[in-house]
């Protein structure tokens, strides 16, 4: 017996190395079993001497599992690795004892012995319980079987005996010998390898291109090397049994530590939790890469031999990934078998996976499995009730252990033994795929030098702080679905794995028939595609594949038409919405109330902008032959985007572009007038005209107000007849819409005339009372005539009809400030805000009123951010410099007049702002300001009040004279007004009453105290008793606005007040 495993000496180092081949001659998963030299014979199998992992885990007595079994309960330990172990009647050892209760170890058989009418052949195994020789059945022909020999105790025949499955190993016979306390278990002979011993000899047949033929040759290399039986040719696998006169190549060893042995056994309600082992080595094999690859021819088996064996005729086929699924899914087959027969295995693993001679894959070792708790009949005819294995050993091998599997192995662990169950099986199954395909362990090994607690704890960790690892990103050729698979089997939460072996293998087969998986996922549209298509090959044909690419294209080509048209009407219709936005603008920057210059040229470049988005070019030096141009061009309008909108939105929009034009040719020329040469002016009303015959070749319902202006245009430049005419095709159009009676509105606004303008409104109104424009246009048309409270009404509707527009609650609020409602004013300047950040105009508005208000620390905020935007004019800077002044800052005040009337000498607002400033503590700085304002400008209503202010103590009817002046310039100038009717009282005018009236009309907490003095004062001179008590009630309702009480009580004016009972009261009151 020279050759492989038949007494032949090895390297020791080879056996405690971390290449895969160290566990493989150790048959059926069993680890080796320290025994002593004098025990092994020279036709035994390879001295072993204990290993690490042996004497790191004693291996203890197997015990009943049942309810409330505990991992530690029974208080063992885990010996370090330099520990002597307990004696062996403690530890379960291979000993029995004697009368004299000494343990004494077994004598183990030797090849050549009769044992049980068995002749032991060759030893195929040995480990921590059993050895496993090859034997001849003297009984029954000298059969070849089989033969596991061990200590007779345990269960392992029992649960054998209850499985019958193609891909479990079965058992034939048992039989205890009391006379030397074994146990004989008889198995069927398949040949072959195990899967571990299949991947050491694939070591040396991995070539570049892999396929399934390797596998067989690898299986027909073990068959070649098992010798002949005595007296007979014994059939082992495919092959005769003959004797390989070529020994198995010799392979590096390696000293690193490792952790792939299996795990020394416990019972299963105190078992051992760590183990420490051999290094394993750095890089396995795949399957496939390592068993499959051609081989010299001398080696090869013919396919003639496969003839009747479906197995080996599949893997000869197969590729590599096809033959590792193969190989598991009847694995996972067989699991399920074992699992529906209430039995765990618990130590799946490659050294317990038999590749018989046929190349059918079958499980071994089940000496670790244990029920589940359904299973407590040993059969049907057993009505006893009990168990049927009375105990189970609770083990496996570390680097092959699910998370929960190696917390129950940890002292400190939450897992009882018992929540072991059939998912860890699955973790196995899915480990050794991974194995098998990427050629390495999906996690790294544990450092070196831990305790075997630590390093069980290592590996917890590592599998629990992880995601399932990924096949594919070992090996990028792996198919998603596959991918998926492997994954959905290594998750760390047994809740998200495969729930039991029938789903695993039913997705392995159906991966294998290209096939939809059903219990994972699928994520690759791609691959779920080339499965369709290799399972219908008959629609792949070239000729097929032709027509469906002709179908598919032209489909692909009208598709990519439909949706570019789509995207092009998408374009237009977001365009037009772009427009409708800007068009809004443009309305209210050239109907803005106060005919601001500036907001009329900001919104020509807005509409210029708009008009410029649907093709109309800018004619700012058109001619009247210029204008001719216009009008042909402006017959089809060259935008494309405009050819993809509806009929009706084509209509609007058109209307829209004929009111731009309008409303831009009426903005320029007022700009033009306001200042502009006689050049300029006739400039702006010839691009006016040409607008409008522009307008005029765009549409066909032309609104009245376009005639009518461009008469009025043509009339201005003396084109008496062409004037006339247009005169003439204005009267023939009736505006008899709400949209054509607002633009006419407008048209008589701007011209000056306000009551015409007012009917037309109405009118407009009329018609639709949720017109937005109408409503608009009617504040204007109050706005300029001065009626700013009915102006407020009017925009306040406004804001009814579009409250998400700033330029509604903008002009509102500059309606309400000129009619004196300061409060109100304030908040809708604050909504116009709210609305629009960048309005500066609100803001700039927004800080006089709060000036007025004396809230001048908000008034500098605002004032200095309008200024930071750009707006530097000197009624903007002056109203910063007066709000200096107030906050005390006098000289930064000063600095900033002084720079602003440097640069503007004749600026009237400057000077009326910087004498306002100086009224007391510079009067006569302050009269030369009001007299150079009034130089420039004689009817300076806020020039007029100053000059009042200054004289009202020694001139009062000098200063009456100017207050009658300033009010006559700004009838709504309230300071002059409040003033006024003081000046009045002293004065013993009983008109003052009037001014009072006004002043409760707009009443501010100010104002109406103005009004309680200004009756005061009027009681005391005229002698008249009667207007104390009027006064005494508006100086309460002050009070109520939160005037202090504090200033009545010193001011003189309220001095004839302050001696009537009603006042001291009041004063108590707040």
């Amino acid at each position: 017996m020279e050759d492989w495993n038949l007494g032949s000496e090895e390297d020791p180092s080879y056996r405690s190395s971390s290449h895969p081949a160290a566990a493989m001659p150790r048959e059926f998963g069993l680890d080796n079993e320290p025994a002593s030299p004098e025990e092994l014979g020279a036709e035994d199998s390879f001295p072993v001497g204990p290993t690490l992992l042996y004497q790191a885990f004693a291996p203890m007595s197997p015990r009943p599992v049942g309810p409330g079994s505990s991992l530690r309960a029974g208080g063992h330990r885990i010996a370090g690795a330099g520990e002597e172990l307990a004696d062996s009647s403690s530890a379960g050892g291979n000993g029995r004892s004697g009368k004299d209760g000494a343990v004494t170890r077994p004598t183990w058989p030797r090849i050549g012995d009769e044992l049980g009418g068995f002749r032991l052949v060759v030893e195929l195994g040995r480990g921590a319980f059993a050895r496993v020789f090859l034997a001849e059945e003297m009984n029954l022909g000298r059969r070849l079987v089989a033969l596991k020999v061990s200590r007779a105790e345990g269960d392992e025949p029992r649960l054998l005996a209850r499985l019958q499955h193609a891909h479990i190993v079965p058992v034939h016979s048992v039989q205890d010998e009391p006379a030397t306390g074994l146990r004989l278990l008889c198995m069927p002979f398949f040949g072959g390898a195990n899967l571990a011993q299949l991947l050491q000899e694939a070591w040396g047949l991995t070539h570049a291109q892999a396929t399934g033929r390797s596998l067989m040759q690898a299986l027909d290399q073990f068959s070649q090397r098992l010798p002949a039986v005595a007296g007979q040719d014994a059939s082992l696998g495919l092959g005769r049994v003959q004797r390989s006169r070529s020994r198995l190549r010799s392979l590096p060893a390696s000293t690193s530590p490792s952790v792939s042995e299996p795990v020394g056994i416990v019972p299963a309600e105190s078992a051992v939790r760590a183990q420490v082992g051999t290094a394993r080595t750095g890089r396995l094999r795949s399957l496939v890469t390592r068993l499959v690859s051609p081989r010299d021819e001398a080696c090869s088996c013919t396919e003639d031999q496969d003839d009747g064996q479906p197995s080996r005729q599949f893997l000869r086929r197969a590729s590599n990934i096809q033959a590792a699924v193969w190989i598991v899914a009847r694995l996972a087959e067989g699991l399920d078998h074992a699992h529906s027969r209430g039995l765990l295995h618990r130590d799946l693993k490659p050294a317990n996976i038999l590749i018989a001679g046929d190349g059918t894959p079958m499980l071994l070792d089940f000496n670790l499995a244990a029920p589940t708790d359904s299973a407590t009949k040993a059969g049907p005819g057993d009505q006893s009730g009990e168990p049927v294995v009375h105990r189970a050993l609770f083990g496996g091998t570390l680097p092959y252990m699910a998370p929960e599997h190696l917390d129950a192995l940890d002292p400190e662990g939450a897992t009882s033994p018992e929540a072991v169950e059939e998912r860890s099986d699955l973790y196995a199954l899915g480990l050794i795929l991974f194995e098998m395909i990427s050629g390495n362990h999906p996690f790294p090994e544990p450092p070196p030098g831990l305790t075997p607690a630590a390093t069980v704890r290592c590996m917890i960790e590592d599998r629990r702080r992880r995601s399932a690892p990924s096949l594919r990103g070992c090996c990028p050729e792996v198919p998603w679905s596959l991918d998926a698979l492997v994954s959905q089997c290594l998750d760390p939460d047994p809740d998200r794995r495969y729930q039991n072996a029938r789903d695993l293998a039913e997705d392995l087969r159906r991966f294998l028939e290209d096939l939809p998986m059903k219990h994972c996922p699928e994520p690759s549209l791609r691959e779920r595609l080339g499965k369709w298509a290799r399972r219908h090959p008959g629609l792949c044909g070239s000729t097929t594949i032709a027509l469906v690419a002709l179908v598919l294209l032209g489909l692909m080509t009208i598709s990519i038409m439909l949706v570019y048209d789509g995207m092009l009407d998408l374009a237009a219709r977001m365009k037009l919405q772009a427009f409708d936005r800007g068009f809004i603008d443009s309305q209210f920057l050239l109907n803005v109330a106060g005919r601001n210059d500036e907001f009329l040229k900001k919104g020509t470049r807005t509409a210029r902008k708009l008009l410029g988005q649907v093709g109309i070019a800018d004619e700012t030096t058109a001619s009247r032959a210029g204008g001719r141009r216009a009008r042909d061009a402006g017959q089809k309008l060259p935008a494309q985007w405009l050819l993809r909108l509806k009929p009706e939105e084509a209509r609007r929009l058109r209307r829209q572009i004929v009111e731009l034009l309008i409303l831009e040719a009426r903005a320029g020329v007022i700009v033009a007038s306001h200042g502009g040469s006689e050049d300029d002016r006739r400039g702006a009303l010839i691009r006016a005209i040409s607008y409008l015959d522009l307008a005029e070749r765009l549409d066909t319902a032309l609104p009245s107000v376009l005639f009518a202006e461009r008469a009025r245009y043509h009339a201005a430049l003396g084109d008496a007849d062409l004037a006339a005419g247009d005169r003439v095709r204005a009267a023939q159009i009736a505006p008899t819409q709400s949209r054509d009676l607002t633009m006419l509105g407008t048209s008589l606004l701007a011209s000056g005339d306000t009551a015409g303008a007012e009917v037309a409104l109405r009118a407009a109104i009329a018609q639709d009372a949720t017109s937005l424009w109408a409503w608009f246009a009617m504040g204007l048309c109050h706005f300029e005539q001065g009626r700013y409270l009915e102006a407020a009404g009017d925009f306040s509707a406004c804001v009814a009809c579009g409250p998400e527009y700033a330029w509604s609650h903008f002009n509102r609020a500059l309606a309400l400030a000129r009619a004196g409602r300061l409060l109100d004013a304030k908040v809708s300047y604050d909504r116009a805000l709210e609305l629009d950040p960048d309005l500066v105009e609100a803001r700039v508005d927004r800080a006089l009123v709060e000036l007025e208000l004396d809230r001048t620390e908000e008034a500098l905020a605002d004032l200095r951010t309008a200024v930071a935007a750009g707006r530097r004019e000197p009624g903007v800077l002056s109203a910063l410099g007066e709000t200096l002044a107030r906050l005390g800052r006098r000289d930064e005040a000063e600095a900033m007049f002084r720079d602003l009337l440097t640069s503007h000498p004749d600026n009237v607002v400057a000077h009326v702002a910087r004498g306002m400033t100086r009224l007391d503590r510079d009067p006569s700085g302050a009269r030369q300001d009001f007299t150079d304002a009034l130089n420039t400008d004689p009817r300076n209503a806020l020039a007029h009040y100053g000059m009042a202010r200054l004289t009202r103590t020694s001139d009062p009817p000098g200063a009456l004279k100017n207050l009658d002046a300033a009010l006559e310039s700004d009838p709504h100038l309230v300071d002059a007004v409040q003033l006024r009717a003081l000046v009045r009282a002293r004065l013993g005018d009983r008109s003052m009453l009037d001014d009072v009236d006004f002043l409760v009309k707009a009443p501010t907490a100010q104002r109406l105290y103005n009004a309680a003095c200004a009756l005061a004062v009027y009681a005391e001179t005229a002698r008249d008793p009667r207007p104390l008590e009027r006064s005494i009630q508006l100086l309460e309702l002050a009070f109520k606005a939160g005037f202090s009480t504090r200033i009545a009580t010193a001011d003189p004016d309220l001095k004839t007040l302050r001696s009537q009972p009603d006042f001291a009261r009041l004063i108590a009151r707040f």
